[in-house]
């Protein structure tokens, strides 16, 4: 039986929810930006990671709100915002908002958020639509896993149509920064986004619904054809309120598992691609046209027996900043796996009941795993093997290939496929709210600087406001992104200053952060037990 559900009529279906705006309700986007920072760069470059740390980072002054407007049209004005440090203007953001009558901004994200959430929103075609059989037969020959001290390319181009891809994420309080990028990375890919809301964080806080259907927040996500012209998104709703079996990660599998649900609903079937992520994570658009054209044998419904059904996306980290990409480590999510392999859409006669899993909706007992018992517990005579869960989709079993791309500015050519943008935030309140409530719950944090809190936003306070990341156990790029030569977020390049405003907007954030930033996670007690332990 489903897990309960939400408000919504039991017989209504998310899918039928949203609405499409009319052309007359369409955004524009104007975007200029001027930097002048020869003098200051070390304030918004990061530090080499041999270089010291600076005495003490200077004070750089909140946004200033130019006090009137060129007006552009009839609804749309430019405004232009400062950064000052001391009394030198150093930054310079122009951006263009167009106030359209039935899609308000979020209020406080900043003229950053606002600059790529208006880009997001701009209609537009889907401009890689037509199949180029040349460029996707060399694009498939990019993409490998790797085991064993080999790398296996995985696929070729045979001339296929185009796969369907599903996504499947649970939201909540995640940051427009990342849901914009998102949005914009996979724009006119998906053909149906599932996504679903708790009223209470994985904790069983309780919080407020913020995508309810009436919302600016859900016109934007689900209304406003964000994630493409044709891509239908519907966002469904779960309350529980009863006891857990098994403590608060129940809860989030249990919200994943509605999500299964809404894929069925939406039409997926065993030959399309279920795409399950957290709200700040996404495949690179390249690779999710390689997962639509390529012979990758993982996508095969006719020779897949979900023995080794997962497709794991190896993802840059973006702390916070665009500016503060990971060096040294990749996040091994989001997940892809073929929907013949998937509970609800495969064949039942491959599900597993209740009594094989940990408990209810939770990830399969270790004698179902290849990673733990080599499906020891599996009858031998099935010809194929469990279907997977969300909860199995995101747990390490094994079962599974890492994915990645060949490139040439790394010495073993292990270029990443996807991005991870975390800890995006808006206010530092924001902050500790997330560690104080969800996933992995940190106690205290009313009272600890945010370095304190955990070591990846250590890792983020170093990086923005300019200090050595000797101390850390990961680093960022040490180089402007403008100079990375992989693979960046399609957002980080097309709109135009963002990054550069985005980082400065941080920056600003946290120097206000009434805690201040003397503190660190490597002078506290918690990092002598667990620093050392942290996953590469």
């Amino acid at each position: 039986m489903p897990p309960p559900k939400s408000p919504n009529s039991p017989t209504a279906s998310p899918w039928g929810g949203a609405k499409r705006l009319s052309r007359g309700y369409l955004l524009r986007l104007f975007l200029a930006s001027a930097i002048a920072l020869f003098a200051v760069t070390p304030i918004f470059l990061h530090q080499s990671l041999e270089s010291t740390a600076p005495a003490g980072p200077p004070q750089l002054r909140r946004w200033h709100h130019s006090t009137s407007s060129k007006q552009v049209g009839e609804k749309s004005s430019i405004e232009t915002v400062k950064f000052e440090l001391g009394d030198k203007e150093v930054f310079n953001f122009a951006y263009e908002d167009e106030h359209a009558t039935n899609v308000d901004l979020p209020q406080n994200i900043g003229a950053a958020g606002r600059s790529l959430l208006l880009s997001a929103l701009e209609p537009r075609p889907v401009w890689d639509a037509e199949i180029d059989p040349e460029y996707e037969a060399e694009r498939c020959r990019r993409y490998f896993s790797y085991t064993n001290g080999r790398k296996h390319f995985r696929g070729n181009y045979k001339g296929r149509k185009r796969r369907r891809l599903f996504l499947g994420s649970l939201v909540a309080d995640d940051s427009w920064h990342a849901l914009g990028a998102i949005a914009m990375e996979s724009y006119g890919i998906y053909t149906a986004v599932a996504l679903v809301e708790g009223n209470r964080t994985q904790t069983g806080v309780p919080r407020k619904l913020r995508f309810v259907n009436g919302t600016s927040e859900h016109r934007i996500l689900a209304e406003s054809r964000l994630f493409g012209p044709d891509t239908r998104v519907a966002i469904d709703y779960f309350s529980f309120e009863g006891e857990l079996d098994g403590g608060h990660l129940v809860r989030e599998h249990m919200q994943r598992h509605l999500i299964l649900d809404m894929w069925k609903r939406a039409g997926m079937t065993e030959d399309d691609v279920g795409v399950l992520t957290d709200a700040d994570e996404t495949p690179s658009r390249d690779f999710l046209r390689a997962v639509q054209t390529c012979e990758f044998p993982e996508l095969n419904p006719k020779t897949q027996n979900c023995h080794t059904a997962k497709v794991i996306v190896s993802s840059k980290v973006f702390e916070g900043s665009p500016e503060c990409m990971g060096s040294s480590r990749l996040w091994m999510h989001p997940d892809l796996i073929l929907g013949k392999c998937i509970e609800g859409i495969g064949d039942d006669e491959f599900k597993l009941d209740v009594s094989q899993r940990q408990r209810k909706y939770a990830w399969r007992k270790k004698e179902y795993t290849d990673k733990y018992g080599n499906y020891s517990g599996w009858p031998k005579e099935k010809k194929t093997y469990p279907l997977w869960n969300a909860a199995d989709f995101r747990r390490d079993q094994q079962g599974h290939v890492i994915m990645y791309e060949q490139v040439d500015y790394l010495p073993f050519g292990m270029g990443h496929t996807g991005f991870h943008f975390h800890n995006y935030f808006e206010t530092t309140r924001q902050l500790r709210n997330k560690y104080t409530t969800y996933g992995h719950p940190v106690k205290g944090v009313e009272n600890m600087t945010v370095s304190e809190m955990h070591p990846d936003l250590d890792l983020m306070v170093d990086c923005v406001l300019g200090r050595s990341t000797e101390n850390n156990k990961h680093h960022t790029l040490s180089t402007p992104l403008e100079d990375y030569e992989g693979r960046i977020p399609i957002a980080y390049g097309l709109v135009e200053g963002y990054p550069m405003a985005r980082h400065v907007e941080l920056k600003s954030i946290l120097l206000d952060d009434e805690m201040g930033h003397t503190v660190l996670w490597h002078h506290t007690n918690r990092s002598k037990d667990w620093y050392e332990r942290i996953p590469p």
